[in-house]
């Protein structure tokens, strides 16, 4: 059985704000966003040497945004406004840090790794050595996320049932190709319950 050591497994919990829930219809909404809380909060719960959260943070002029430069995505998570905060109940208390992305206008970050080059490295300088990853949406930022942190060699597990996850076709972004470049890649696909196993057994 492979186990996970406490003191160098670090969680991160990507974009599970008010936006891509249906609180903000207008905006960018994922099925099953809000069923996921409670998984994550489970999540939460667990020993991780450090917890690493990440926000969506657009300017109302992102190149993303409808009527911009990419014309893709609706306006949403824009700083200062309700659809940028965590979803209400999520157990923010636990997070260590905090990684805005997105603030360029002119620059879509879909991981944390592409707005800050220097996470992977700031994580292995804390001792990090596994990542789990949840949150919205799991095939985009999650998944670019997950991927970046396993070229950078660390071991990844995705916790399916602390995500969610929705087709964009405009952006090529597809659940079930995304899943399989990830499996190809090495980042284990797991549950919850998985995940809290993985501890018991370390």
């Amino acid at each position: 059985m492979t186990t996970l050591t406490p003191r160098s497994t670090s969680l991160l919990v990507v974009d599970v704000q008010q936006g891509f829930t249906e609180l903000c219809p207008a905006e960018l909404p994922v099925p099953g966003a809000l069923a996921i809380i409670p998984h994550i909060n489970a999540l939460l719960a667990l020993p991780f040497a450090r917890i690493d959260a990440t926000q969506d943070w657009h300017p109302a002029d992102h190149c993303s945004f409808l009527g911009q430069r990419d014309n893709i995505y609706p306006p949403h998570c824009v700083i200062g406004t309700p659809g940028a905060e965590f979803v209400p109940g999520l157990h923010t208390q636990r997070f260590s840090a905090i990684w805005h992305k997105g603030y360029d206008p002119a620059f879509d970050a879909y991981a944390v790794t592409a707005q800050h080059t220097g996470f992977a490295a700031f994580l292995k300088a804390s001792g990090i050595t596994a990542v789990v990853v949840c949150g919205i949406a799991t095939n985009i930022c999650c998944f670019f996320a997950a991927r970046d942190l396993k070229l950078a060699g660390f071991d990844v597990w995705m916790a399916e049932d602390a995500s969610t996850g929705i087709d964009i076709p405009a952006a090529g972004l597809y659940q079930a190709k995304t899943r399989d470049e990830g499996c190809a890649l090495g980042i284990r696909y797991v549950s919850v319950r998985e995940v809290t196993e993985a501890y018991r057994g370390g």
